[in-house]
């Protein structure tokens, strides 16, 4: 559901006066999302006023006058979320969630995917060929892997006509034969 759309059947809710409806809809759409808090707010003020008309505590004024604040507070919260351009999390696809999935695992996978290619490989590689072989798509993750390895002196640096070769130190060998067997055990 896009923001566009969420906004609309907002609109008709509070229209056809389901307050109640609307603020589970937002519940939904905002799930995960910092404006929830705001959502939950609105939530517990129109279910206590719904349980003080129950009760009789609160004459039928006072409940109108509630319920239009709520509805005007619900259509002011939807205006400043798509005024203040706010990223709705919204309800997601599988394919949203499985690309969020791979945008936060990507960068664990590059680091185990150069592991294990510079542990195959007796000869020491070039970023560009680390790249090429390893098949991770971002040579930003590829760096990034290199420089997080040779701070822990898992890789040595092999300088050969001003170009940077790599290879993995002993204890980088050591570390990539546990990952490999702990990805057997997994896989089994």
């Amino acid at each position: 559901m896009t923001y566009q759309e969420l906004e609309i059947q907002i609109n008709n809710l509070i229209a056809k006066d389901e307050i109640e409806a609307a603020i589970a809809l937002l519940s939904t759409y905002f799930s995960g999302h910092e404006a929830l808090k705001d959502i939950v707010l609105q939530s517990g003020r129109y279910h206590s006023l719904r349980r003080d008309q129950r009760s009789g505590v609160v004459d039928y004024a006072t409940v109108q006058q509630t319920l239009n604040q709520l509805r005007a507070s619900i259509l002011e919260f939807v205006r400043s979320v798509k005024s203040a351009n706010l990223p709705g999390h919204g309800i997601q696809t599988t394919a949203d969630i499985k690309h969020r999935i791979v945008a936060e695992f990507r960068p664990a996978l590059a680091k185990v995917a150069v592991l294990l290619l510079l542990k195959r490989k007796e000869a020491a590689l070039t970023i560009t060929e680390i790249y090429q072989l390893s098949r991770v798509k971002s040579r930003k993750h590829i760096h990034e892997v290199i420089k997080i390895m040779e701070e822990l002196e898992l890789v040595e640096r092999e300088k050969r006509e001003r170009i940077n070769y790599w290879k993995l130190s002993q204890k980088g060998r050591k570390l990539a034969m546990d990952v490999e067997q702990t990805i057997s055990q997994i896989l089994e």
